[in-house]
């Protein structure tokens, strides 16, 4: 594999993310577009949950949904800003796990600065707070998978000790 087809299978997946992040924090991903989607999606798989449903309770849902997006797309960078700062094996994991999860807040507050120049988003350091909750369980996530694997491997490679008990 040639140098720079390596490094686009590293690095190109976290452009790709960071670009449709980019893309939800213009109109595409206003409230009133989301809104729209949810209410088609309830629509075609809960209709009758919807003819239910109060105002009150489509905005909650509507809230908890955007939240959940913003979460979500960060969870989802700090494991692919991993990955291509791990370059393969370049970077140790620790210190790839650091960048990761710094990496993904800075684009938290970068994406929240872009949406001061979209008339239909409003920007929120909460917002930022659930990015960068959603960029630390993908860290927590990654470390907890390094130390289990790591457990794992000195287990392995650890030496059989036999224990013998001394009988009078």
């Amino acid at each position: 594999m040639s140098k720079a087809t390596r490094f686009l299978w590293y690095v190109g997946p976290m452009i790709a993310w960071m670009v449709v992040i980019f893309v939800m924090s213009t109109e595409i991903g206003s409230a009133a577009r989301t809104a729209g989607l949810l209410y088609k999606l309830l629509q075609r798989f809960f209709p009758d949950w919807l003819a239910q449903a109060t105002p009150e309770q489509l905005f909650e849902l509507h809230y908890w949904v955007r939240k959940g997006a913003h979460f979500t797309e960060y969870f989802i960078l700090a494991l692919l800003a991993y990955r291509a700062f791990r370059y393969g094996e370049a970077w140790r994991h620790w210190r790839a796990l650091g960048f990761s999860g710094s990496f993904s807040i800075l684009y938290a507050f970068t994406d929240e600065f872009h949406q001061v120049f979209i008339s239909s988003r409003t920007p929120s350091l909460r917002d930022v707070g659930i990015d960068a909750l959603g960029a630390m369980t993908g860290f927590v996530l990654l470390a907890a998978l390094y130390a289990w694997q790591s457990v794992r491997e000195a287990l392995q490679t650890a030496p059989v000790q036999t224990v013998t008990r001394a009988t009078d």
